[in-house]
Order: C-alpha cells, then sequence, then structure tokens
C-alpha cells in the first residue's frame, strides 16, 4: 500500500536523514482570495498566499521514483488559483496547502523525462474505477479517495508538485524525453496533451474545412501547432491580440491571424446583428471555434463565431461567469468540454514533439524559485507566453 506523504511533504523541520529542498507551497487565504479575486491583475505578487519554504525532500511510496525538476512552468490554471479566479465548487477535488506545479520537465538517473500529473486509482492504491477500466483515467471517479488528498501533482496536499527541486511520481506515469528534443519544448508536453486530447474529443472525427483559435496564449499556440502535426490540413485562423503572439502563430501553422474575434467573424462573411441593451447577435461563422483565451468573454465570443450547428471546443477551462446560453439552443451549437487527458494521449503527446518543431519558442522566461513575485508578475501581465521556474 502506498503511503501518505502528506505530513513530511510540508513540515517546517526534517528528520536528520532527510535533506532539504526549496519549494513554492500555496497557503488557502480566503481574504487574499477575496482581495485578489477583486483587484485581479492590480493585486501585488508578493502578496499572494504563496511562501518559498524548505521542506524535506518527499518520501518515495512504493511503484514512485524520486526525480530532480529541472524546469516547470507557470500555467493559467495555476494563476486562476492564485488570482481567485477558479470555480468555489471545484474545490473539494484539490487539496491544500500544496506545492504548485504540474508542467514538469524533470531527471531520472541523468535521463530527461516529462511528467504526467495525473493521480488516478493506481497511484491511490485502488480498483479500478469505471472510467480508469476504460482507459479515461484523466476521468477517474477517485480523484478524492484512496493513499493520497484530492487532486493531482501540483493540486495535491500529499505529493509535491514542480514547483520545488524534487519530486516524487509514479513510474507509470514518467516518460523519457527524445535527446533531439529541447528543454524549452519538452516542458510544455503537459499543456500540447490538453490540446491534442480535446482536438481527438472534437475535431479530429470530423475535421472541419475552416476553424477559429480564440486566444495564442500558451493553450492558443500549442493548439495550433498539435492540429498540423495530427493532420490537419483545413484553413487555420487565430485571433491574437499581440504581435509577438501573432509572429508565434504563423510560424507554428496558422494560415490567418485576426486582431480580433468580430474582425475573424467578418472576414468569413458572417453578418452582425445588433439587439436591445447593446446586444449583438450573429449569422454564419466557423465550422469549429477553439476557445482557448481562458476568459469568460472569449467563450462568449467563441459562441457566436461559430457557424450554426457548429463546434466550440473550450481549452481555455474558464471559471465562473454570466454567460448567454442562447447561442447554443437557438443556433444549435455543440459545445466541448476538456480538461485534462487520458495516460495514451499523453503518451502519444510525448511522441509529437520530435516533429513540433518552432515550440519552443513559447518559452520566454526564466525564473528560480525564489524569484517567484517576478515570475508570476510576467505572468500575469503577459509579457511573455510561457514563464517557467528553473529550480
Amino acid at each position: 500500500m502506498l503511503r501518505s506523504v502528506a505530513a513530511p511533504a510540508l513540515a517546517n523541520t526534517a528528520p536528520a536523514s532527510r535533506a532539504l529542498m526549496q519549494a513554492l507551497v500555496f497557503y488557502p487565504s480566503i481574504p487574499r482570495y477575496v482581495a485578489s479575486r477583486m483587484l485581479g491583475k492590480r493585486y501585488p505578487a508578493r502578496a499572494l498566499p504563496l511562501r518559498l519554504s524548505s521542506l524535506p525532500e518527499p518520501e518515495r511510496p512504493e511503484g514512485f521514483e524520486r526525480l530532480k525538476v529541472r524546469l516547470s512552468g507557470i500555467c493559467g490554471s495555476d494563476l486562476a488559483l492564485l488570482y481567485g479566479k477558479n470555480s468555489p465548487s471545484l474545490s473539494p477535488m484539490f487539496s491544500f496547502p500544496a506545492v504548485l506545479g504540474h508542467e514538469i520537465l524533470a531527471e531520472l538517473g541523468g535521463v530527461r523525462v516529462v511528467v504526467n500529473p495525473v493521480l488516478s486509482c493506481l497511484e491511490r492504491g485502488l480498483p479500478e474505477c469505471p472510467a480508469c477500466a476504460r482507459g479515461d483515467d484523466h476521468l477517474c471517479q477517485n480523484v478524492t479517495e484512496g493513499n493520497f488528498a484530492p487532486g493531482m501533482l501540483g493540486f495535491c496536499a500529499d505529493l509535491p508538485g514542480g514547483w520545488a527541486q524534487r519530486i516524487v511520481v509514479h513510474r507509470e506515469r514518467i516518460f523519457p524525453v527524445d535527446e533531439r528534443v529541447p528543454d524549452e519544448r519538452a516542458v510544455l508536453t503537459e499543456p500540447m496533451a490538453v490540446a491534442v486530447h480535446g482536438i481527438h474529443t472534437a475535431l479530429a472525427r470530423d475535421w472541419p474545412k475552416e476553424l477559429l483559435v480564440v486566444g495564442a496564449g500558451t493553450i492558443g499556440l500549442v493548439t495550433v501547432k498539435a492540429l498540423r502535426v495530427m493532420g490537419y490540413t483545413g484553413v487555420l485562423h487565430v485571433v491574437a491580440r499581440r504581435s509577438r503572439q501573432a509572429e508565434l502563430a504563423r510560424s507554428l501553422g496558422a494560415d490567418h491571424i485576426h486582431p480580433s474575434t468580430q474582425a475573424a467573424q467578418q472576414a468569413t462573411g458572417a453578418r452582425r446583428y445588433r439587439g436591445l441593451l447593446g446586444a449583438t447577435a450573429w449569422r454564419g461563422g466557423y465550422e469549429a471555434v477553439v476557445e482557448a483565451s481562458g476568459s469568460p468573454g472569449g467563450l462568449q465570443e467563441a459562441s457566436w463565431a461559430v457557424r450554426e450547428g457548429g463546434r466550440v471546443l473550450l481549452l481555455g477551462a474558464p471559471g465562473m461567469a454570466l454567460h448567454d446560453f442562447s447561442p447554443y439552443w437557438f443556433r444549435e451549437v455543440r459545445l466541448f468540454g476538456s480538461y485534462c487527458y487520458s495516460w495514451d494521449t499523453f503518451a502519444q503527446t510525448v511522441k509529437m514533439l520530435t516533429e513540433a518543431e518552432g515550440l519552443e519558442a513559447l518559452v520566454s522566461q526564466r525564473f528560480p524559485l525564489e524569484a517567484w513575485p517576478e515570475a508570476l508578475g510576467a505572468a500575469s501581465a503577459k509579457k511573455g507566453v510561457k514563464v517557467v521556474f528553473q529550480p
């Protein structure tokens, strides 16, 4: 049976036999949650509920390996947690305090590896639930049960995530990286796996002739590259509001770049109608739209940018929002949610890395753990595309 390592993982002192490591620990705080949610990007990074701590290196449960973290990305979901944008209804599915970081490039015995951060029935020491039995371990029904606290790596109180110098990972979740793949590309494996899973779910079974990606941050740009690597040959439009994002989108395979979703809609000949109270409705649009911005406004735009009977793939993972659902029933738009990836999809993504040339250009800045306020400030201000920690 696997042992929970919650107590030693977050203790302030270590037994003499265990080495210390640096890690960034997230401590939930309702007052800071409310303040950061209200102030958003104006909330100072140094006031976020993070603490750089010296912790004992995690114990290695049976079936796990201890890894040295090489790079770990700052994801939009990390920022959503820190700035109070997550939905409170999801809180039982995660556990804190925890060392954050689920986009991980590490080393095992001198070999570079990437980490699938999912903690399913296998890692939790439980019989397979129906989802795990059919290969959908990312939808495991036991994410709050078993030998570990709720959540995946980076959102689990019992196992440290990648914003640390050392982590422990189950052997089944460790994947060697081809030596031809640079570090900056390899650290994007996890977000690329998110895109690959969503594309398989909503698009690949019946490729649209033309599609739109709303948002050119990490998820939007890895989606562009994943589409091309997976064989999409249709016309690919991207909404990119910054010149660097537009440049990267084109280099990764986009055919047309638009400064706004409205401009992208007009490019298809979609017709705009003005309604009461300044509301806007549209007829026509794209066969499929990928919402990759993660903003409630982006989802609203995507719901009108898709044509009647079309598909919207939600990759950006927005939380709570006041949303107009009329496009879905009035125009019979299909909405596909996508959150994670199965073991098979992650393994497929690792193999795709050798073909994903240029993706490494997304990594714009590296920071040591002790510079975390500057790192989070850069990530939240979107001064680059992908900001990573180098423990």
